[in-house]
């Protein structure tokens, strides 16, 4: 998606209004992507701010924000992000008296953010808003009421689900699959839609090691079998188990094992 930004025509004039009047009202929503680095210092909104990060990285106060992230902002307080490179994410401002009691019920803390993933129910949401906003007719209004809610209700549904369910089930297959392989931290998060801190918390508390401990045993156990079932030499044993370097391997195998790879062949043969 493209940067594009979408108002009300009646509210163009001042789309950053504070409106208690109504229950809920959608001032304007958006998609925004950045490809260069770039840093905003204390920007104030009278209006409620929320925000799904979709790539890259960036950084709201002292929140990171990872692909899968969400984070809402509270009306008045002055907030400063920034990023490094190229980013994407689709915004929503909203007011009304209802907004701090639908948005509390949401997230507990505004400018803390959740992980929920990637979910295209949320971005489809999203696309339906934008829609709403080129329509601009009379239901319009509260049409965009309607999605804007939905929204808020499946950001929730997904951040209970994040809570019950965080086991890193598809990267622990992966890793399986190709511990022999050069696998990176980053794309194990991105198989779970999860920032590299969440990651590995929740991998630690499913295997109680680290995602790189993790593929070194693999590779230590498959070394061992190697070493006692076959005859191959120490530096092929070294490349089966996805080691170039033997020397490397060596050091690697006695510091989990306790003992060489020849002294290990010896004592299990």
């Amino acid at each position: 998606m493209k940067t594009q930004t979408y108002y009300h025509t009646r509210l163009e004039s001042d789309a950053n209004i504070k409106n208690l009047n109504v229950p809920l009202q959608v001032n304007c929503c958006g998609v925004a992507t950045n490809n260069q680095p770039f840093s905003v210092d204390n920007r104030i909104r009278r209006d409620f701010y929320y925000i799904y990060f979709l790539e890259g990285k960036m950084t709201i106060q002292d929140e990171i924000l990872y692909p899968g992230d969400v984070i809402a902002l509270a009306p008045e307080l002055p907030h400063s992000y920034s990023s490094d490179g190229h980013i994407s994410y689709i915004w929503v401002h909203y007011t009304g008296y209802d907004a701090p009691s639908v948005t509390n019920s949401v997230f507990c803390t505004f400018g803390k953010k959740a992980h929920i993933g990637i979910n295209t129910e949320i971005v489809d949401l999203f696309k339906r808003l934008f829609r709403e906003f080129i329509i601009n007719d009379r239901s319009s209004n509260e049409m965009c009421v309607y999605i804007l809610r939905e929204i808020l209700t499946l950001t929730n549904r997904y951040m209970n689900m994040a809570q019950r369910n965080n086991e890193p089930v598809s990267a622990i297959e992966y890793i399986h699959k190709h511990f022999k392989e050069n696998i990176t931290i980053d794309k194990l998060c991105k198989m779970e839609n999860m920032c590299p801190t969440a990651f590995r918390i929740a991998f630690r508390k499913h295997t109680g090691v680290s995602p790189n401990e993790y593929i070194i045993s693999q590779r230590i156990n498959l070394a061992c079998r190697l070493l006692t079932d076959t005859d191959l030499s120490i530096g092929d044993v070294a490349i089966e188990t996805g080691y170039s370097d033997r020397y490397y391997f060596s050091r690697i195998f006695t510091k989990k094992t306790g003992t060489s790879p020849l002294k290990y062949r010896l004592l299990n043969k």
